[in-house]
């Protein structure tokens, strides 16, 4: 085995260190101030507020209804392709349908939408995930990075890419872990930011 390869190996087992003992930490956290200190003890970054701000709005169910009625939605939870002609759009909404347009992001509106409705998907589960936090906020936000990191926690298994099937695989235990705990559920926006920025390291570290 070549030095290189040892470096290698000796920089995974301190990484791998380095990710049991924050696990270790938030685990053994009892209040708030506890886990917002455990991003300044493993110089993990806090989410840009001012590109991610927080989304205190909900969408339920009869809007998304109505709108189908109004034929903005289509029965497969997609936005009505003629929208894109519709001079009858407020302004806002030709904004944001023009973003998504150019982004190249329509249909990706279904998962959102199905999961306002309170479907599930096997398919764009992080979208799906954000529509049911956009209708419920007692719901979890989801995304690879806070999967990535979730896996090493429950499996112990450094994984550096995620797919769809291995959200959709420890969704449900994800789920129960931070309901399972008080502290957890009740700053869940919270964990959800310092799994994501752990998980993010772990995919630059490996």
């Amino acid at each position: 085995m070549g030095k290189n390869s040892n470096n290698a190996k000796t920089t995974n087992i301190n990484n791998e260190k380095f990710y049991s003992k924050f696990f270790q930490d938030l685990e053994s956290s009892k209040k708030k101030d506890d886990l917002l200190h455990l991003f300044t003890k493993y110089n993990l970054d806090r989410i840009d507020r001012e590109k991610y701000p927080l989304i205190e709005y909900t969408i339920k169910k009869e809007e998304i209804k109505k709108l189908q009625d109004e034929g903005k939605i289509t029965n497969e939870c997609k936005l009505n392709r003629t929208l894109a002609k519709d001079d009858s759009l407020t302004p806002l909404e030709k904004l944001l349908y023009s973003m998504i347009w150019k982004n190249g992001d329509l249909g990706k509106e279904s998962h959102i939408i199905s999961g306002i409705l309170g479907k599930n998907e096997k398919d764009g589960i992080v979208f799906n995930q954000i529509g049911k936090y956009l209708n419920n906020k007692n719901e979890i936000i989801i995304d690879q990075h806070v999967i990535r990191a979730y896996i090493f926690f429950s499996k112990n298994i450094l994984t550096k890419n995620i797919y769809n099937n291995n959200c959709y695989k420890y969704l449900d235990g994800y789920k129960a872990w931070i309901k399972d705990n008080k502290l957890f559920f009740e700053n869940r926006l919270l964990i959800d930011e310092l799994l994501y920025s752990l998980g993010k390291k772990m995919k630059e570290d490996n």
